[in-house]
């Protein structure tokens, strides 16, 4: 207890050097541990949101940009393809369930995509959980939407409300605007944690007919008629009977051997973990950087105890004349560099949690997936344990020129 009590006295005495020692741990360990919440937690997001995906139809092109478009609705998608694509899959025996979604325009940035209402029905986003209705009802004609939780947040829309969508899917200066037809909210999403709270789902007919710009320029006095050319997809959510089917399907598909289609077939999964593997290579380098403050935090601490060594040294010496041996001297400056560096990389991680948890909103509005900032890893028990090592290691150097003082001398340099 006596030797706690001196090493709180000793921290105290320099508490402006100690403080500055704690704070530039703390720095370098929560950003290590900022990174590694959000490097955990949007992966986890990412694969949780493709679960509902089994296999995506979609024009030739990048398959990433496919994934990315399609199921975290993040980029532009490649173009669209004949609805044939979406009535032979529908059909095909190997499928139990085909979801066609059809890019349209969108609502002050938010996307509005045609589907059918088997979205709501039949289809499951995530393993057992298919969407919930939190107000209102989904759409059962042409021109309602179904918005989804972030939309009704950030627009203000209401069930009963109307809106006109914009060309294009996403927001540009100068946009024109479909004031000539307006849709109708029907229903707002319970909030799903998915890029899906950040859709407006409506009927493919209502994008068709939107688009529709054929007839109008014909003169043809029924608007309504869409031809054949305008019934386009830009792509086809799949889910299988059994997983035996899988290879053989996409195979077919990729391969242009499916019914003549011109198409590809992609995993979603592997897709995501190809995308994370190259994040994953950013990711390492900044770890590096956060490393090495740390590191620099450490060497902090062995130059504020090393520096604070002379002022100490008639003070260590009365200490061993009144009977302290060499070792107990030893250990308090141990003990010293164990306690500063044991704060700051406590603190550290708990300003790393709180940062990401004070953005949550922040990053969530602009990454479109839930981060907490409450989720914990092994890895934080070995980066607070290895930089309390640390801490010990860098306070040997200042420890042995104690363990050297010359009791005389120094007893003597203070009359």
């Amino acid at each position: 207890m006596n030797t706690l009590r001196i090493v709180y006295k000793n921290i105290k005495q320099r508490s402006l050097s100690s403080m500055l020692t704690i704070l530039s741990v703390l720095l370098g360990v929560g950003l290590v541990t900022a990174i590694l919440i959000l490097k955990n937690e949007s992966e986890e997001a990412f694969n949780q949101a493709a679960t509902g995906y089994e296999i995506i139809v979609g024009p030739k092109g990048s398959s990433l940009q496919l994934t990315l478009s399609t199921v975290y609705q993040i980029g532009l998608p490649i173009q669209n393809m004949p609805i044939k694509v979406y009535d032979l899959l529908k059909n095909d025996k190997r499928v139990r369930l085909a979801i066609p979604y059809v890019f349209g325009d969108n609502y002050k940035n938010f996307r509005i995509t045609g589907t059918v209402s088997e979205l709501f029905s039949e289809f499951e986003y995530k393993k057992g959980i298919r969407y919930k209705i939190d107000e209102g009802s989904f759409f059962s004609n042409d021109f309602e939407a179904v918005i989804g939780k972030e939309v009704a947040d950030k627009t203000g829309l209401k069930t009963g409300d109307t809106f006109s969508g914009s060309h294009g899917i996403e927001s540009y200066e100068g946009a024109s605007e479909h004031s000539e037809k307006k849709f109708k909210v029907t229903g707002i999403l319970s909030r799903t944690f998915t890029p899906s709270d950040r859709i407006i789902f409506v009927s493919m007919n209502s994008v068709w007919e939107l688009h529709n710009h054929e007839n109008e320029n014909n003169g043809s006095e029924d608007h309504h008629i869409i031809s054949d050319s305008m019934k386009t997809i830009s792509a086809v959510l799949l889910k299988l009977k059994s997983p035996v089917f899988f290879d053989l399907l996409r195979r077919q598909i990729n391969e242009n051997k499916y019914e003549g289609i011109n198409a590809q077939a992609v995993l979603p999964l592997f897709e995501i973990k190809q995308l994370f593997d190259i994040i994953g290579n950013i990711n390492s380098v900044i770890l590096v950087i956060a490393y090495l403050v740390i590191f620099t935090a450490a060497v902090s601490i062995l130059v504020s105890i090393y520096n604070s060594m002379n002022e100490r040294m008639r003070e260590i010496a009365i200490m061993r004349s009144l009977g302290a041996r060499r070792f107990l001297i030893m250990k308090i400056i141990i003990f010293e560099g164990m306690f500063l560096s044991a704060a700051g990389a406590l603190l550290g991680c708990i300003a790393g949690h709180a940062a990401v948890f004070f953005l949550q909103e922040k990053i969530s509005g602009l990454s479109g997936i839930k981060i907490s900032g409450f989720v914990f890893s092994m890895f934080e028990v070995y980066l607070i344990t290895g930089t309390i090592i640390l801490g010990i290691i860098v306070s040997i150097i200042p420890a042995v020129k104690a363990y050297r003082t010359d009791v005389s001398k120094n007893l003597n340099s203070g009359t």
